[in-house]
């Protein structure tokens, strides 16, 4: 305003105004000389590598300059498909984008090439707590994975529970086991006749010998026969294997669809009765770090 003796503008000293003066020129210099560099670079490069390693190089200095590197977390969009509702990290891709109905098929006419005239089912009745029994009834692929179904047969047929240091036992089974592990969003983990707490396990003595046995497998376990039929959902009886060909008692009642267990795990059965027993066990049963604080005891089974 006229008579105001105050400014809020800053004096400009003859510096200031000469180095504004000469930032734009020093700003063209500066672009001028990156162009040159970047003209060059690629002359000097194919004359000094390989034809691949020129093109590598230019495409790793365009990203750098287009700044389309990975920056940050790496996780290959799997954030934006969980929000999408196609699944967690672990079950995404080839897990997640499966087709579960074709599958089911599948395990349908697993389960459908079994003679009639031969009884394919098995029984577990199951006490929680020593409170009343609960039966479950297993149907087994026993034409498609005969070895397997008939070490799980003669499991439930025969024997009990052996001590792990008894070298004279010649008959175990599965009367008088417990379920070792539950895992409340896969399944629950039993069928230890050794120790009984998950960490031992032998199949029938009479489906093994040390010729029998694959190489490198330890010694009362059978091979993996096939992986024929997929984890598509709950009551899905499968093998608890501790490594490749190395199932022996040890199995799983799945609780949930769990695609991560395909092709790893030899699946041979699925709960045909009682799979409300198995899905209120893993509801009402508290556990700690997978272990049941109650005894969950398998005090009969059979064949039907």
């Amino acid at each position: 305003q006229p008579g105001n003796t105050l400014s809020t503008k800053p004096k400009m000293n003859s510096t200031t105004a000469a180095a504004r003066a000469a930032a734009p020129l020093l700003g063209r210099l500066v672009r001028q000389s990156a162009g040159s560099t970047a003209a060059l670079l690629p002359a000097v490069t194919s004359s000094s590598l390989s034809a691949d390693a020129a093109a590598a190089a230019n495409q790793q200095q365009q990203q750098r300059s287009l700044a389309t590197g990975a920056k940050g977390a790496r996780g290959h969009g799997w954030y934006k498909k969980y929000r999408e509702n196609r699944g967690g990290r672990h079950l995404q891709g080839r897990w997640h984008d499966r087709d579960v109905d074709k599958l089911n098929a599948i395990n349908d006419r697993a389960f459908a090439l079994n003679d009639s005239s031969k009884s394919s089912k098995t029984y577990l009745d199951l006490s929680v707590g020593g409170a009343e029994p609960g039966r479950i009834v297993i149907e087994l692929a026993s034409a498609a994975l005969p070895v397997t179904c008939e070490n799980f047969v003669k499991l439930c047929s025969d024997g009990g529970v052996v001590d792990a240091s008894d070298r004279t036992a010649e008959n175990w089974g599965y009367k008088g086991t417990n379920v070792h592990k539950i895992e409340k969003a896969v399944g629950i983990c039993m069928g230890d006749v050794l120790g009984q707490n998950g960490n031992g396990g032998r199949c029938h003595p009479s489906l093994w010998t040390p010729q029998s046995n694959h190489p490198h497998a330890g010694a009362y376990t059978i091979a993996d026969e096939a992986h024929v039929i997929s984890h598509t959902g709950p009551g899905i009886v499968t093998m608890l294997s501790t490594g490749v060909h190395e199932n022996d008692s040890r199995f799983m009642i799945t609780t949930s669809n769990a695609p991560q267990l395909d092709g790893r795990f030899v699946a041979f059965g699925r709960v045909t009765e009682g799979l409300d027993i198995i899905e209120d066990t893993v509801a009402n049963v508290f556990t700690k770090r997978g272990r049941p604080t109650v005894d969950i005891e398998v005090v009969g089974c059979g064949l039907l």
